[in-house]
């Protein structure tokens, strides 16, 4: 049983999310709402969700401060919000999920779907905590990366990452300090996600950290600070060899 609390101060688009529920998801939900923070703390304790459907804009208390407040409750949490760039990248860096208002049906599946299979994740709470804590950072470059493996969740600040290198619909993540970590995320979603960060896509495989970049030898091999060598492919060396130089 998947059991949903909508939170949004709209009723009309709680509404909605109501309908959309019970149109594309097959499981058996339970489905609860309410249209602002303070209710909605009231109703974990009573309705104890599996899933909160968090808008982040609400007066008084936006979803920020009512997962704050909310503290350590097992539940999952799948933001909806109109864009907002700075939120949104903040979401992203934790691991968590997102959906962009007007909500899309096919997108909304997608994301409970997801949360049916991460249900018994003991781990949340940690993410939610690396949210917050990212949120009041006052400038993106110092959010730290979330990463869950099948092992657990552990965090990072992009300057200690050196690589990353794909590997089918995964992703290796090598480090200046620590072992190298296996992550179930194609290289595409972090070449977007870590663009801001000094990262450069160099080859359909890597993504590697203009900061550790050590030098381009005369054959076009890229050497890292731990003297790992990388292939830069032909279309991407002029992009690759400029963006370099300004590091």
């Amino acid at each position: 049983m998947v059991k949903i609390l909508i939170v949004d101060d709209e009723e009309a688009a709680g509404n909605i999310l109501r309908v959309l529920i019970k149109r594309y998801i097959a499981a058996p939900t339970e489905i609860a709402s309410c249209n602002n923070a303070t209710d909605a703390l009231e109703l974990l304790q009573s309705f104890n969700p599996t899933l909160v459907m968090l808008d982040i804009e609400m007066p008084k208390m936006n979803g920020f401060d009512f997962l704050n407040m909310a503290g350590n409750n097992n539940f999952d949490v799948i933001f909806t919000t109109a864009y907002d760039q700075y939120a949104i990248k903040a979401i992203r860096f934790s691991a968590l999920d997102y959906l962009l208002k007007p909500i899309d049906g096919p997108d909304l599946q997608n994301a409970i779907n997801r949360h049916i299979v991460k249900q018994q994740n003991q781990h949340q709470q940690l993410l939610v905590s690396n949210l917050i804590a990212n949120l009041q950072q006052k400038d993106p470059k110092d959010f730290k990366l979330a990463l869950s493996t099948n092992k657990g969740v552990f965090f990072y600040e992009p300057l200690e990452i050196l690589y990353c290198e794909a590997e089918n619909n995964y992703t290796r993540f090598t480090f200046t300090k620590k072992q190298p970590m296996l992550v179930s995320k194609t290289l595409g979603e972090y070449e977007d996600l870590l663009a801001e960060h000094g990262f450069l896509r160099i080859h359909k495989s890597y993504l590697v950290n203009a900061k550790h970049v050590s030098k381009v030898d005369k054959d076009g091999l890229l050497l890292m600070s731990d003297n790992k060598q990388l292939p830069i492919s032909k279309r991407r060396k002029e992009a690759v060899m400029s963006t370099l130089k300004k590091h």
